[in-house]
């Protein structure tokens, strides 16, 4: 069986859709004559007119059958199925220099959640569908999308502090279960995000992708900064693979966080 490649039967598409276009422009110009002989009362060039208008009708009429069926001899739930929209999706998001990690139909390109519904046909994206099925066309948006939140206003100051008052309440409850008490631990930022957003509702508005593409910008920017008491962080990986949060530094390289640390 043939390849199935979304961007062959595109341009496939497109050949027939050229047509119809000029045959409408022809239709357009047609129809203006029509307007303007009945204006000046030309009826003879009127009848003829009109004649030209009756063909172009019958012209347009079988290219539409022609392209519904080329779209009917698309098989896109065996493209999805397959697997060759994702193997494609993910040789236009490397093209693109779009990140995307993942495997069995979900995906993170970060900072974005992506799951693939084979069945459906259907991509979501944090949860909002998106029916495409043109792997190219959604990597160039991916792309945008990223960039426009790459660039999205960010109050680093205010989330260092927010992440220091939930690192506090982190630490008072150690200190709680500890003989010794300290005023520092190594605390995992997936414990901390718990405080962040305490409720089903809280997770909802700020999800771990928002609080993942937070720390990224922390990584990035925030190496010097200081809390508003003059402490100083220090965001450290794990051993444990299952508390690592996974972010993108300023170079487009992957790197996984575990632990966040205040101090004097």
């Amino acid at each position: 069986m043939e390849t199935l490649n979304y961007e062959v039967f595109y341009q496939n598409l497109a050949q027939t859709e050229k047509s119809i276009k000029d045959k409408l422009q022809q239709a357009q110009r047609s129809f203006k004559n029509i307007s303007r002989d009945s204006e000046r009362g030309d009826v003879r060039k009127l009848l003829k007119d009109i004649s030209e208008l009756q063909e172009l009708a019958v012209e347009l009429t079988a290219l539409a059958s022609v392209l519904q069926s080329s779209a009917a001899s698309f098989d896109s739930k065996a493209y999805f199925e397959s697997g060759e929209f994702t193997r494609q999706l993910i040789e236009n998001c490397e093209k693109y220099g779009v990140d995307i990690k993942g495997e069995a139909n979900t995906y993170e390109m970060f900072p974005f959640r992506l799951r693939i519904d084979t069945e459906n046909q259907d991509l979501y994206v944090n949860r909002r569908k998106i029916p495409c099925a043109r792997p190219m066309q959604f990597a160039q948006d991916m792309k945008q999308q990223v960039e426009k939140y790459t660039k999205s206003s960010f109050n680093l100051a205010q989330f260092l502090n927010e992440l220091a008052a939930a690192y506090d309440l982190a630490v008072i409850v150690r200190n709680d279960s500890s003989a010794a008490k300290r005023t520092a631990f190594d605390i995992f930022l997936k414990d901390i995000y718990n405080y962040l957003a305490p409720t089903a509702k809280a997770r909802r508005e700020y999800d771990m992708q928002q609080y993942a593409f937070d720390l990224s910008r922390l990584y990035i920017s925030g190496q010097g900064e200081q809390t508003k008491d003059g402490r100083c962080f220090e965001l450290a990986p794990s051993r444990q693979a299952n508390k690592l949060i996974r972010i993108i530094d300023g170079n487009g390289a992957e790197q996984f966080l575990g632990t966040i640390r205040f101090f004097k």
